[in-house]
């Protein structure tokens, strides 16, 4: 390892704990959000949906209509955190059957009914009702624009105790047979799905319906099981994507992807057991995703054994996500050493995640959502992206720079694998080609958590980005015999940019050409370009200082050749 990457690393270190530490000291619990670093949903957009898990009542502002029942705001500056760098949401505990399930509302029907019919009525339809913690996250979500994620529905915990299962619903009651606990978790399962489509119709684009049911040495979760014992097999699981499918038909969700999600999926036994548990599901046509929780540790998993499990799951369904994810340090009072390598785990675990990314085309994965808020407001305290001020911590810019240079890097790499060694000079290209190889190096091999993969790709991306400038086109001219026989646009580079980004064109005959920036409503930007051009290879700057970060399309005209391309601006 160089010299000089070890200075750059080292100096990128200490500068990113003293910035982090300065920080801290000066922010006080009320400070607004930083808004002058990268929104984690710009940096990915073109990847998967940024989420939060939300580990506590309430999320929002101050000024949102009350709903009764309702916890107040627990961050004055959440719900700013969570809009400005995030486009989805699951509930931490407000959806699961315990916190949906109204037992007590349950048991007072049944003993009021009069007659026999009535009491089998009501013993295979709950009272199902959404409190006022989870109304309050709908309806933020859905003003905000977000994708929801619903999580859960079958579990072995959090669900009524021993009532939920039998008759009566009272822990006295009979057992319940299968057929009918089947009956009652068919309508308990329709009425949730009910009362969503009713105030909340399209805003779910997914449901954990079944959680947690394998063991870390992968054999299926029997111990205190309630669904199991009452089945007395595990048929249950299928039997709830079943239901759940259908209630989706019914109501017209159709577009809620069905999830099996779990912890631990790293474990080599544990993701076997996964999917010999779910793969007859997908077969059958009832599961769409499964969820990786990712409650993770300074030192596990590696990248390795992330990547075997994403490799076993990819058949057996269509879709992933990470639904929790958090790093431990492994400490109440994390050092700055532990803290620099959880920065380096969680650039290694979004490496793993961006090039498997679904938008992308590279892979299955939909969405990544964080547990909780910060360090504070979450399952885990102290593995959050975010301190419990709210402010960005060394994992934050680690996980964000992995987005930039990876993309940017690969950006780089597709546009280097267009160009043609006889258009530039000989000593020109030996240094691109050079610097090609590493970066297609170090974008294709894994990290660790002493190895900072946002540094190396930052790395590996200035280099390539310089390469591609310091190429010098071979003098091309009517008699020469390198003109260009064909118009050409080619994909603008660094894509994403910030400001500045090269746009290269080929002309094949004397022409007018223009070329145009516009935003996505078709209004005109910037012009680049327009004159009269002579056969040959050409290179344009755009500055994009003053202009929004956006999708931007480029068009040149030149005669009857007329193209359009995309380009990302992100700040």
């Amino acid at each position: 390892m160089s010299n000089s990457y070890t200075n750059h690393v080292s100096i990128t270190i200490k500068l990113a704990v003293v910035f982090f530490l300065a920080f801290i000291i000066s922010t006080s619990t009320l400070a607004q959000i930083q808004t002058n670093v990268p929104a984690l949903k710009n940096v990915y957009a073109r990847d998967f949906t940024i989420g939060c898990l939300l580990s506590y009542p309430h999320v929002g502002f101050a000024t949102d209509p009350p709903v009764p029942g309702q916890s107040s705001v627990v961050d004055t500056n959440g719900g700013y955190l969570v809009r400005f760098h995030m486009n989805s949401m699951s509930p931490g505990n407000n959806m699961k059957p315990q916190y949906t399930v109204n037992i007590t509302a349950s048991a007072a029907a049944y003993a009021a009914a009069a007659t026999q019919a009535e009491r089998d009525s009501i013993d295979i339809h709950p009272t199902i009702q959404f409190n006022g913690n989870l109304i309050a996250q709908l309806n933020w979500a859905q003003r905000q624009g977000f994708r929801f994620r619903g999580h859960t529905l079958v579990w072995y915990s959090q669900t009524p105790g021993t009532s939920f299962f039998r008759s009566g619903y009272t822990s006295g009651g009979t057992r319940l047979t299968k057929v009918r606990m089947t009956e009652r978790m068919g309508n308990y399962i329709n009425e949730v799905i009910r009362l969503l489509h009713q105030s909340w119709p399209g805003l779910l684009m997914a449901f954990d319906v079944v959680n947690e049911a394998v063991n870390d040495n992968g054999t299926f979760r029997t111990a205190s099981n309630e669904w199991y014992t009452t089945f007395g097999d595990t048929t249950f699981v299928m039997k709830a994507f079943e239901l759940t499918r259908a209630a989706a038909v019914q109501y017209g969700e159709t577009q809620i992807k069905l999830y099996y999600n779990d912890y631990n999926t790293h474990l080599s036994a544990k993701a076997d057991g996964i999917v010999r548990l779910c793969a007859p599901i997908f077969q059958a046509g009832l599961l769409d995703g499964i969820g990786m929780q990712d409650h993770d540790a300074n030192a596990s998993p590696t990248a390795e054994q992330w990547i075997a499990t994403y490799n076993k799951f990819a058949p057996i369904c269509s879709e992933m996500s990470v639904t929790e994810l958090d790093v431990n340090p492994g400490s109440g009072t994390p050092t700055p050493a532990s803290l620099i390598t959880q920065a380096k785990q969680y650039a290694m675990l979004f490496k793993c995640f961006v090039e498997r990314s679904a938008r992308s085309g590279r892979g299955k994965l939909v969405n990544v959502s964080k547990d909780g808020l910060n360090d504070s407001l979450a399952f885990v305290r102290n593995a959050s992206l975010w301190t419990r001020t709210d402010s960005c911590k060394l994992a934050f810019y680690a996980a964000a720079n992995v987005g930039i240079n990876y993309n940017g890097l690969d950006s780089l790499i597709r546009h280097g694998d267009t160009l043609q060694q006889n258009n530039y000079t000989p000593s020109s290209w030996t240094r691109f080609a050079s610097a090609l190889a590493s970066g297609r190096t170090a974008r294709n091999r894994n990290y660790t958590n002493a190895i900072p993969a946002d540094t190396l790709l930052g790395i590996a991306r200035d280099s390539l980005q310089a390469g591609i400038s310091g190429l010098i086109v071979t003098s091309v001219g009517p008699t020469d015999g390198n003109t260009p026989n064909v118009f050409a646009l080619e994909q603008n580079y660094p894509n994403p940019f910030n400001p500045t980004t090269e746009i290269r064109y080929q002309m094949s005959e004397v022409r007018h050409v223009t070329l145009k920036i516009f935003d996505p409503l078709g209004r005109e930007v910037a012009t680049l370009v327009n004159e009269v051009k002579q056969p040959g290879i050409y290179s344009v700057q755009w500055n994009a200082d003053g202009v929004a970060s956006g999708i931007y399309l480029y068009r040149i005209e030149s005669g009857s050749f007329v193209q359009t391309k995309k380009m990302v601006l992100l700040r």
